[in-house]
């Protein structure tokens, strides 16, 4: 997930209307994602072959996006990947129309477990488009004790103290003390946070710095020795220099599961324009885009098994099965109760 899922450091908003030669098309749908979570050319290539031009806006953070389709009261959008716990928020507000299955028949490429996730069982409301873990990416060369725990980030020894970045995003910032406590992810009760607040003090004393955006670059110069982040940005950084000196490892307490996904909004004026779109992208030689190129794991079945397999082999973290994937819980909408954890995280960050 751009952190993506989000999920990025937090940028303005920028609008890009990508002019492919369509001033005179007869239809333009307006699709919103994070910066560079798309195929270069799939916009063009939609447009070829369809008709459909596709105006694109791109945004950092879900909850950019998220600002973005509230200030306009849920208009002017007509397909959107969210985060999952962004997606159940919209659910529960209305804001989304019913995916019709016989409207995108390359659904069919998706793996079983996809209609399984617990946060929209069924594919009611999204259409998944990557999915993957949160662990801890290391420099095994560097490392005499390995990482097997988030209490070694929790609680680092001498060879870790300052040499670590945690991610300042308030779920994933949260989960690692969540999970040694034996909490649930999505469990932020007050006595839930007052359990795990020692703990967050502590990482956060012994952290070089809250990073969920150069982190890869820092294991690769040797400026740090260990990150909590997600697999995505690890086997990045493995291609981009890290090679067999990087490692990613799932601590033993266990990890999340995120899902990015397309959503239609309720108020999209193009459904079936977005609907058509949605089914482009999840052929699988375009959908396979993701995992050639960004190195996530993606929920396409069909695109999955047209990857090299010696690609997979390189990066250990693309070989989780989607079955291992289900088991793990995933982030849900906190709804009222998201003010109060962003305070409890502010408190934390300032101290």
């Amino acid at each position: 997930m751009l952190s993506s899922v989000k999920m990025a450091v937090t940028t303005a908003v920028s609008v890009i209307a990508l002019s492919v030669g369509a001033a005179n098309a007869a239809e333009t749908i307006t699709f919103m994602t994070f910066s560079g979570y798309y195929p270069p050319k799939i916009f063009e290539e939609f447009e070829a072959a369809t008709g459909i031009h596709v105006d694109l806006t791109e945004v950092a953070t879900n909850e950019e996006g998220m600002g973005k389709l509230m200030a306009s009261n849920g208009t002017g959008f007509d397909a959107i990947i969210f985060s999952s716990p962004f997606v159940t928020a919209l659910q529960k507000l209305d804001m989304l129309s019913e995916i019709d299955h016989s409207k995108i028949p390359n659904m069919k490429n998706l793996y079983p477990e996809a209609e399984k996730l617990a946060f929209d069982p069924g594919l009611k409301y999204s259409v998944p488009y990557a999915w993957g873990t949160f662990g801890i990416c290391y420099r095994d060369d560097m490392l005499k004790k390995k990482p097997v725990s988030w209490n070694d980030l929790l609680k680092p020894d001498d060879e870790m103290k300052g040499k670590f970045t945690l991610v300042p995003d308030e779920r994933w910032f949260l989960e690692p003390a969540q999970l040694v406590s034996g909490l649930s992810i999505n469990d932020v009760s007050e006595q839930a946070l007052e359990k795990i607040r020692p703990l967050l003090i502590e990482a956060k004393k012994n952290a070089l710095a809250f990073d969920n955006f150069t982190m890869g670059s820092r294991l690769v110069s040797g400026e740090i020795v260990a990150a909590a982040t997600w697999e995505a940005w690890c086997t990045m950084a493995m291609r981009d220099g890290g090679g067999d000196n990087l490692k990613y490892v799932i601590p033993k307490e266990g990890t999340d599961t995120f899902v990015d996904g397309f959503v239609i909004p309720k108020k999209a004026e193009h459904k079936e324009a977005a609907e058509k779109f949605i089914n482009f992208i999840l052929e699988a030689d375009h959908h396979a885009w993701m995992t050639t190129q960004l190195l996530y794991k993606i929920p396409n079945k069909a695109a999955m098994d047209s990857v090299d397999p010696e690609l997979i082999k390189k990066y250990p973290p693309l070989q989780m099965s989607a079955q291992d994937l289900l088991k793990n819980e995933i982030l849900s909408d906190l709804g009222p109760d998201a003010p109060r954890v962003s305070k409890f995280v502010t408190e934390i960050m300032s101290q």
